[in-house]
């Protein structure tokens, strides 16, 4: 859908964009902030912010599945404008529908970063960071708190990832089984590694332990 050249260029407009929404709302134009999103999205990215919201993530990648890395890059586009748009909510009071941008932000962003890493000018990581650390993580659905568990076993943060595969049981979401293999997969990583994630090997050891009691006693 999008060809390299035009994405690059887009990028280096985008910046710009943002640097605009800063200011706005620096100066509390909250308005005047969504609406410059609003016509960004429908001139550069062919996606209005209701139309993102409206597909499903699945048709939502699947519209821009054919012209390999641009088009991802410009998936990770919408869900920082989607994320820029839900923090400006959150500032209007209108929570919920801060709420909904936000968990779609997490979830394209996470998709992308997973499946084809950062993007120059994008700061995709940085944005990660923040949406796994707030409402969209904290309040969001099971849905949603999965691509956080996905991006964050992805990235190296294996603690925070136990954390939400906890979670997940907690919800409803994540079984015996799918528990068992993360575990092995954490196990198959060195010392080392696993320390940079936030675990020891015994905190492993301690972690598949608590997880088979759990999922033992729930079974009961």
């Amino acid at each position: 859908m999008f060809d390299r050249d035009y994405f690059m260029r887009m990028i280096n407009q985008m910046s710009v964009a943002f640097g605009a929404l800063m200011g706005l709302k620096q100066q509390g134009k909250h308005e005047e902030a969504l609406l410059l999103i609003d016509e960004f999205m429908s001139k550069e990215l062919r996606m209005r912010a209701r139309l993102a919201l409206g597909l499903s993530d699945a048709d939502l990648i699947a519209m821009f599945g054919g012209g390999g890395r641009s088009d991802a890059e410009a998936i990770g586009a919408i869900g920082a404008f989607l994320q820029e748009e839900g923090d400006i909510l959150a500032d209007m009071g209108r929570e919920a529908e801060s709420l909904q941008r936000l968990e779609k932000a997490l979830r394209l962003i996470g998709y992308v970063l997973r499946t084809h890493g950062p993007v120059e000018g994008l700061d995709l990581e940085r944005r990660m960071e923040r949406l796994v650390d707030g409402p969209a993580r904290l309040d969001g659905s099971a849905q949603t708190l999965r691509a956080a568990w996905e991006w964050q076993e992805h990235d190296g943060r294996y603690a925070d990832a136990e954390n939400s595969l906890y979670d997940l049981f907690d919800v409803g979401d994540a079984g015996t089984d799918e528990g068992l293999l993360f575990y092995e997969r954490l196990q198959a990583l060195g010392d080392e590694e696993l320390g940079r994630g936030g675990l020891s090997r015994d905190e492993l050891r301690e972690g598949v332990r608590q997880w088979n009691n759990l999922t033992k006693e729930s079974a009961s």
